[in-house]
Formats: C-alpha cells, sequence, structure tokens
C-alpha cells in the first residue's frame, strides 16, 4: 500500500482509524506521502511524528490545552469537524408522552462505570423516570450494568435494555426518548447527532481530551452549549432538572431537527469547501 501511495505521487494521504478499528498506522511510519494527516475516526493523538497534522475544531480540541496532548500540529476547521446526513430517512417524532424517559444509544465499551455510577443517581433523584439503553448485548455486559445500577439504587424494572438494533427501529427507539445521557470520559459522535435529528437533547460531561469533547462539539456547533456540563455535579445537575417543566423541553425538542439542518453540522458543500481548502495549504505549506 505505501509502495502504491508513492507511485500515485500523493499530495496529502488522511487516516480515518488511529489505533481503533482496522489501524494502518504502519503505512503512514513509512511516510509514502510528504503530507499526512489524520482525522475523525480516532479522536486523540496517534502519537507518530511522521502524521504531521490532525485536522479538528476549536471546541473538540481548544487552543493551548489541547495542542500540548498531541504530536501532530492541530489544524482546526472553521466551524465543525463533523458533517452530518442521516442514515435512512425518518419522520421526525410527535410530543412525548408517558412517563419521563431518559435514554443511552452510545456503544457498550463506552459505558463506564462511571457514567452508570452518574446515570444511577439521576435516576435516583428522578423517581418517577426510567432509561432505555440500546446496544447492550445479552450476558455479561447486560449483567454489570443491572449490577451497577442495583448498587446505585435503581431497580431494573426502571430499565429498557435492548441489543443492537436495525438502523430505522433505532432511529424509532430514539424518538421516544426525552433526553440522551451521553457517555464518559468517551463521548458520543454519530450518536449525538442522531438524537439531535430525532428530536432528542443531549447532556454531555466535557473533559479535556478530544475524545470527551466529541459530543460538546456537536452540542456547541448547533447551539446547545447549555447542555453541556464540565463537572460531574453538573452533568448531574442538568439532567435532573431536564423536563422539569415540561413546555420548554417540549419546544426544543420539537425545533431539534430544523436547528439542526440550519447549522454547519449538516451544510455539506460548505463542509467539503472548508476541508478542501486545509489540504491545500497543507499540501503547499
Amino acid at each position: 500500500l505505501a509502495d502504491a501511495v508513492r507511485a500515485d505521487r500523493i499530495d496529502v494521504l488522511v487516516d480515518l482509524s488511529g489505533h481503533s478499528g482496522i489501524s494502518r498506522l504502519g503505512v503512514f511510519a513509512r511516510q509514502p506521502a510528504r503530507v499526512q494527516v489524520a482525522w475523525l475516526g480516532y479522536l486523540h493523538s496517534t502519537g507518530l511524528t511522521r502524521i504531521q497534522y490532525r485536522i479538528c475544531d476549536r471546541h473538540s480540541d481548544p487552543e493551548g490545552s489541547a495542542d500540548r496532548l498531541h504530536t501532530e500540529t492541530l489544524v482546526r476547521l472553521p466551524e465543525s469537524q463533523w458533517c452530518y446526513r442521516p442514515l435512512v430517512g425518518t419522520a421526525a417524532p410527535g410530543p412525548r408522552a408517558g412517563e419521563f424517559t431518559f435514554g443511552s444509544f452510545n456503544q457498550v465499551a463506552k459505558i463506564t462505570r462511571t457514567s452508570r455510577r452518574l446515570w444511577a443517581e439521576i435516576l435516583r433523584r428522578r423517581p418517577q423516570a426510567r432509561m432505555v439503553l440500546l446496544g447492550i448485548p445479552d450476558g455479561a455486559a447486560r449483567e454489570d450494568l443491572l449490577r451497577d445500577f442495583r448498587e446505585g439504587g435503581v431497580d431494573a424494572s426502571r430499565l429498557d435494555i435492548a441489543p443492537h438494533l436495525p438502523v430505522a427501529d433505532y432511529l424509532r427507539r430514539l424518538g421516544e426518548v426525552d433526553v440522551a445521557l451521553d457517555t464518559t470520559p468517551y463521548s458520543g459522535g454519530t450518536t449525538t447527532c442522531d438524537c439531535l435529528w430525532m428530536g432528542v437533547p443531549v447532556v454531555t460531561l466535557a473533559g479535556e481530551r478530544s475524545a470527551s469533547r466529541s459530543a460538546a462539539s456537536i452540542l456547541q456547533t448547533a447551539g446547545l452549549g447549555s447542555w453541556i456540563a464540565h463537572t460531574p455535579e453538573q452533568y448531574v445537575a442538568i439532567a435532573q432538572g431536564a423536563g422539569r417543566e415540561p413546555g420548554p423541553l417540549a419546544a426544543l425538542r420539537a425545533t431539534l431537527r430544523e436547528r439542526l439542518r440550519a447549522s454547519p453540522l449538516m451544510d455539506e458543500a460548505r463542509f467539503v469547501r472548508d476541508l478542501e481548502d486545509i489540504y491545500r495549504r497543507l499540501a503547499y505549506s
């Protein structure tokens, strides 16, 4: 692959997986392109000095504090590193009724004990609320989840735990939730956009590192900064207070899809122009 990149005289080679998924960092270590860039798929430094740049945004990687954590030079897109297009066409959900429902839709590996303890605290303070958790396989993952909620004072009867679902069913279940709770310290990305698309605001706890700020980046870009917490106590307080007055939450839910459409997160043409501008600047630097 490195020989093919050299033969094709690639100007800018972009890595999309880093240390996750099927890693191809061995190719980048061979320096087959003069300019090598990391973007999107792995939200932290690769640690390779032969990848000179990482593309991000000012919300996911604030200037100064984030730069010192990278071997790469950070290059920030002017709006967001995210560009969202829904996987399937789905009608916007109508008004919610029934019990107040929190939800989690992140990958099961992101549901740390820290996340579960915070969620149990939130449910303990909202004794009439319940929680939906999707993407949880049977076996140890489910049992660990139930154990931690039980130890946190939350009965299993208040939890609706389901495995992975087809995309259309997954989006439909999102529409049955009032507020989504992001995971910590590894935050959500696509699932955060999916929630907003289906009219569900997301509470996130932004940390110092890129991987804990992905949802915060999306929420800031969508104009939803008040849903971003900076301490565990603030995270619980935001979630605990959500929907206490149903009118404001219902009004927000009704506008979230159009808010997302009007934001840079779904302006595909603008996003591509900004990304191409970065590639040109790096190629001729």
